[in-house]
């Protein structure tokens, strides 16, 4: 879901949805991400200080007081990073140039390896078919902002978390229900999905924010959306109907 790119020369990029299946492709511009068309025009763009990766029930990299932007897409939950910790605690399979996703992100980087380099940047996303969960925690009790979780799996032993934490003046409740909406949207337009796994995402598509019932509580309330995807290129490529793969 996250690892440090290359940041492209923006002449060398020629199909940005391609490079893009698994991490997204950074944009010259600080914290930036080149966006596709299924991406839309309703992008939401906000702020996290702090990012922790884990990836099979391990913390695979965390870092504290940065600042990273979020996108929230029509497609996509994003995020990119151009000043961040290059020590970071990475913890992946091959050290921080190498993400547990062995051939779909071989696949990538192989299309990645010739485009002319103009630095590196922190990225990552969730596209929605991939999100198992989506949810929240307070602030109340802590220091820090809210937290933002999302989860997602790889495959057998391949469980995955992202937990970002927000600035104070941003309620991640809120955050987490508008993800929700737009990737159960997202699903109802790509996926031939009836009974109660339609009625679920459907249901999911007006999410009100889970509120905490306590000031003090600071557990994650969580969105479930049904029958997700595996992180791969073959889920990476579902697109709304009438919206061509590369789009």
């Amino acid at each position: 879901m996250i690892n440090v790119v290359e940041v492209p020369d923006p002449a060398s990029v020629r199909d940005a949805f391609e490079l893009g299946l698994i991490l997204p492709v950074p944009a010259p511009e600080k914290n930036c991400l080149v966006t596709e068309p299924r991406d839309g025009d309703r992008v939401q763009r906000l702020t996290a200080t702090a990012v922790d990766f884990k990836h099979g029930g391990r913390t695979a990299y965390r870092s504290r007081k940065i600042k990273i932007d979020l996108f929230i897409t029509d497609a996509r939950f994003a995020l990119a990073c151009s000043k961040f910790d290059k020590g970071g605690g990475w913890n992946f399979w091959g050290g921080g140039s190498a993400l547990a996703l062995d051939v779909a992100f071989n696949s990538v980087s192989k299309a990645r390896a010739a485009l002319r380099s103009r630095g590196k940047m922190l990225v990552g996303q969730l596209r929605y078919p991939w999100v198992h969960r989506v949810g929240s925690s307070s602030k109340k009790g802590r220091a820090s902002g809210d937290q933002l979780a999302l989860d997602a799996s790889a495959g057998p032993n391949g469980a995955m978390r992202l937990i970002l934490t927000l600035p104070k003046n941003i309620e991640a409740a809120f955050v987490a229900s508008e993800i929700a909406q737009r990737a159960a949207r997202f699903r109802l337009a790509s996926e031939e999905v009836d009974g109660a796994v339609r009625g679920t995402l459907e249901a999911l598509t007006s999410a009100a924010p889970l509120l905490a019932d306590s000031p003090d509580s600071a557990e994650f309330r969580f969105f479930d959306l049904p029958r997700p995807k595996i992180v791969g290129e073959a889920s990476a490529r579902l697109a709304p109907r009438g919206m061509g793969a590369g789009a």
